[in-house]
């Protein structure tokens, strides 16, 4: 196992980490989700629990400041009863279900909306002692471990700094009045939950980028495994390298066939090879039928020569040919009159031969 991972060097491919999520194996922050927690939870108790404090704070005070004026009798008592249990009530429900959703917030803002049965599914290494074991006694539980323990100092350190100088104020706080202390106990709650949520949110993308630090390492590959995953996704290198040497030879012999059917070869006359296709009233304009250079060339000469196909040397027009029109297009406006001329004469071949001049040689004569 240490030989295959020693061979995992390259950095992971898209669609590997695809893979990876879709089982479930996606970077994640248990501190984000907390911070989300910890962030909805103090939320709520600042609005709701506030203002639920205030009126117990108001009944309290006229409990203990004023006994006489309370009265002992069942309908109070159960009216009393009745106000503070629906005010617990509500605020209980508001922080469980801002809890709930912020907890699920927190981890679709890291991973999505991710379903996938893969976790549930029972596995060896889950049950097994040794498995267990080193997940409690791993690298990665060692990793955890001492975070909680950097977080909790930190923590500490933090409550201490904020709380030690109202330690010299206990006594004047021991003596007010609690309608004048809930402001000061407020304030002090307040300066400690936002210490604590600072110490998350930093702890939190601390963790994120450690987790998916790890997460990439976890999912390395070896150079076999890029090839084989380059295979399944894009093919054998050597198959479809045979099947554009096939789909060439293909193009090729098509093209071929329609040499014959050409009204005029254009030579270099050994480097370059245009096969053009003119029909008087059926083409607008000549067009490209069949084109090479050296050794293709060479084969639309020859099937020109054995198809009785006419030849001409132009090398120029050829090059501008061969490099301007690709196959079944029209050739250039600018190539016009050059190609018109060598038509014009071939048009008339039958009469030009009985008269005893090459086609070349009236080619030339028209150029």
């Amino acid at each position: 196992m240490e030989e295959d991972e020693s061979q995992k060097t390259e950095a992971p491919s898209q669609y590997k980490l695809d893979e990876a999520r879709k089982k479930g194996d996606v970077p994640k922050s248990q501190d984000i989700a907390t911070l989300f927690v910890l962030s909805a939870g103090i939320a709520v108790l600042l609005t709701l629990g506030l203002h639920s404090a205030k009126d117990l704070a108001r009944y309290m005070t006229v409990f203990i400041e004023r006994p006489e004026q309370f009265a002992v009798d069942g309908g109070a008592l159960q009216r009393l009863s009745f106000d503070v249990g629906s005010k617990m009530v509500i605020l209980l429900s508001a922080t469980i279900g801002a809890i709930c959703i912020a907890g699920l917030a927190g981890h679709v803002v890291q991973s999505g909306l991710l379903f996938t049965a893969e976790k549930m599914i029972p596995k060896i290494d889950k049950i097994s002692p040794i498995a267990g074991f080193k997940r409690l006694f791993g690298a990665e539980a060692l990793l955890t471990f001492a975070k909680t323990v950097l977080k909790l100092i930190v923590i500490c350190w933090v409550a201490y700094a904020i709380l030690a100088p109202h330690a010299r104020e206990m006594p004047i706080l021991v003596a007010m009045e609690p309608a004048a202390l809930m402001p000061v106990l407020v304030k002090i709650l307040l300066e400690l939950c936002f210490a604590l949520i600072g110490i998350i949110a930093v702890a939190s993308v601390a963790d994120y980028a450690i987790q998916r630090f790890s997460w990439i390492k976890r999912n390395r590959m070896s150079k076999q495994e890029q090839k084989d995953e380059y295979k399944k996704l894009e093919g054998d290198p050597l198959i479809k390298m045979k099947v554009r040497q096939i789909r060439m030879q293909r193009g090729r012999n098509r093209m071929m066939a329609k040499v014959p059917e050409a009204t005029v070869i254009i030579t270099n006359p050994t480097h370059y090879a245009v096969a053009l296709l003119y029909v008087a009233g059926e083409t607008a304009a000549p067009i490209c039928v069949a084109k090479g250079v050296d050794n293709l060339a060479l084969k639309i000469r020859e099937i020109a020569t054995a198809s009785d196909v006419p030849i001409i040397e132009d090398p120029p027009l050829a090059r501008a040919l061969y490099a301007s029109v690709d196959l079944e297009e029209t050739i250039p406006a600018e190539h016009y009159q050059a190609v018109a001329k060598i038509i014009g004469v071939i048009l008339g071949v039958a009469a030009r031969r009985k008269s005893g001049d090459s086609l070349q040689s009236r080619v030339q004569n028209a150029a």
